[in-house]
C-alpha cells in the first residue's frame, strides 16, 4: 500500500534566495524594454528645438528618458533590495508539498496552492517554475529534494491526464 506524500521542508529568505528567484523568473530584457527611453529623449530633444526660451519641460523629459535607463539597468538590484527591505526579509518559511498541493507557512504569508490550480510546471536551471492563476510562484532546487521535484513534476502530468 502506498503511503501518501507528504513531505516539509525549512529555509531561510536571504539576499542569495531572492537574486536567485529574479534570474530565474524575471524575463530577459529586450529592445521593446528600452523603447519608453527612446521616446522620453527623441521627444525631449525635439522640445530643445522647438522651445526657445524655457527648458523646463524637455529636461524634465530627459531626466526621465535617464531614469527609465537606470531603471532597466538595475531593475534585478532594485528588486532584490525592496524585497530585504519588507516584512519577509531573513524570515524562515516552511513549505509543506502533499497530495493535495503546496503549502507555504511563514509569519506574513499563510498560503496554499492546489495541485488543480496550477496552469503549467517549468523546470528552469536552479529550479521550478510554478504558474497558477494567483500568479508565479518559483521554488529554489537548493531548498528541495530530489523525491520532492519528481513528485511536483509527477503531479502534474497526473493533472493534464485528468
Amino acid at each position: 500500500m502506498n503511503q501518501p506524500f507528504n513531505q516539509s521542508l525549512n529555509f531561510r529568505l536571504d539576499k542569495a534566495h531572492f537574486q536567485e528567484c529574479f534570474e530565474q523568473s524575471a524575463p530577459a530584457v529586450q529592445a521593446k524594454d528600452y523603447y519608453k527611453a527612446i521616446i522620453l529623449g527623441v521627444v525631449s530633444i525635439g522640445i530643445f528645438f522647438v522651445e526657445a526660451e524655457h527648458y523646463y519641460i524637455p529636461f524634465f523629459l530627459l531626466g526621465l528618458a535617464i531614469l527609465e535607463l537606470f531603471n532597466i539597468k538595475y531593475r534585478q538590484t532594485w528588486w532584490v533590495w525592496r524585497q530585504l527591505m519588507s516584512k519577509a526579509a531573513y524570515a524562515s518559511v516552511e513549505i509543506t508539498v502533499d497530495e493535495t498541493g503546496i503549502t507555504t507557512v511563514s509569519e506574513q504569508v499563510n498560503s496554499q496552492i492546489l495541485w488543480h490550480d496550477i496552469n503549467a510546471i517549468e523546470q528552469t536551471k536552479k529550479g521550478l517554475l510554478l504558474r497558477h492563476k494567483g500568479g508565479v510562484n518559483y521554488l529554489s532546487n537548493s531548498h528541495l529534494g530530489e523525491d520532492i521535484v519528481t513528485f511536483i513534476l509527477k503531479q502534474k502530468l497526473v493533472d493534464k491526464k485528468t
